[in-house]
């Protein structure tokens, strides 16, 4: 029988792209332009995603919206609370903001731009964002704060438990200690503790 060998191509295929002169290009973009302009190509208005809406009565409590965007490029709405400068967002992550990257969304909706990796939201104007360790104490704060849980009412259990106790040993009492065979005080002046005559 005679083997098969497989065929080898050794053929390489190398494809330029060839780009266009910048002269070109503007002359596309120019032409582009014109069509938009001219309502050849239509365009529509960019919604804020209803999550990061914040409204009248929400905004009055503290709320913004938070456009965050992740590590794989995708962008997701939310809205959160801000309380000391800081909020987390819906992955668990803290972030801090001291009001100096809020955007209003066509004047009325108030929202941040969150990069998932970074402290501090985006920060359009580049002379003011080259400290990026200004959130970090209200970012240690919050983590501290909800770290620490203070538990109220913890004892409020131990007293319920003693209370109920005090009224079992009082409804024993009353009736004369035939409850569960405790009797302080037998007819014949003897004293029974748990079913044993002493």
């Amino acid at each position: 029988m005679e083997e098969i060998q497989p065929i080898q191509n050794t053929i390489e295929v190398k494809e330029e792209i060839k780009k266009k002169p910048l002269v070109e290009q503007m002359k596309d973009l120019e032409q582009f332009k014109n069509e938009v302009l001219s309502g050849e190509i239509k365009t529509k208005i960019l919604k804020l995603p209803r999550k990061a809406r914040v409204k009248k009565r929400s905004l009055k409590k503290g709320y913004i919206g938070i456009l965050k965007i992740d590590e794989n490029r995708n962008i997701s709405a939310e809205k959160q609370r801000v309380s000391g400068s800081s909020y987390r967002t819906s992955d668990g992550l803290y972030h801090s903001t001291d009001g100096r990257e809020i955007f209003f969304w066509q004047g009325k909706f108030p929202v941040i731009i969150q990069p998932s990796w970074k402290d501090n939201p985006l920060m359009i104007d580049p002379s003011t964002e080259k400290n990026e360790t200004y959130g970090q104490p209200y970012i240690k704060a919050k983590l501290l704060r909800d770290v620490i849980k203070v538990k109220s009412g913890g004892g409020g259990i131990i007293i319920w438990i003693l209370l109920a106790g005090v009224a079992i040993f009082g409804i024993n009492y009353l009736m004369g200690g035939k409850m569960f065979g405790w009797v302080l005080k037998n007819k014949d002046g003897y004293h029974m503790v748990r079913g044993l005559i002493q």
